[in-house]
């Protein structure tokens, strides 16, 4: 009966310490709260330095003028075209992506004394649904003799509202 009472009382005391199935009490579960609580801060201070950082650079480009103003976004309805064939059009490309959806522009980009081709354009769609497609599906496909690359746009030239700041 002693025994009884002598566990239920342990039982209890440990119940009442906080220990339960192998929990850390005392010194081991203050060091294990404090590496964590520092683990948080970092991150969160790593952070922290990262948006203010990427402000900076931002404003920066503001201010030179490569950035209408410094919380612009690139179009995610426009892909970037690249390692294209000097013969490669206007044309042939509005052709070839038109069918992935419905083309608001098309333009090779031009060099702006001889005309020459740049072997890059960018492509604007009515919708971002059909820009993905065009992405997934012609990444590597072959075109006048050239395999080319296509990502999404990270220019803002071509968000409406930097042609709209230009003009």
């Amino acid at each position: 009966m002693a025994d009884a009472k002598a566990t239920g009382t342990s039982a209890d005391k440990s119940v009442q310490d906080g220990q339960l199935l192998g929990e850390p009490v005392g010194p081991e579960a203050a060091a294990t709260e404090a590496d964590l609580d520092e683990t948080a801060q970092e991150e969160l201070d790593e952070k922290l330095r990262r948006e203010r950082e990427a402000r900076a650079q931002a404003l920066t480009l503001e201010i030179v003028g490569d950035l209408p103003y410094a919380e612009v976004k690139p179009p995610e309805n426009v892909l970037f075209v690249c390692k294209l064939n000097p013969v490669t059009e206007d044309e042939d490309l509005d052709l070839i992506f038109s069918r992935f959806g419905k083309i608001v522009s098309c333009e090779v980009i031009r060099d702006k004394r001889t005309g020459d081709s740049l072997q890059y354009a960018f492509i604007e769609f009515e919708d971002q649904k059909a820009c993905e497609q065009a992405y997934f599906k012609m990444q590597g496909v072959l075109i006048d003799d050239h395999r080319i690359h296509v990502d999404f746009s990270q220019s803002v030239c071509f968000s409406p509202i930097a042609l709209v700041l230009q003009d």
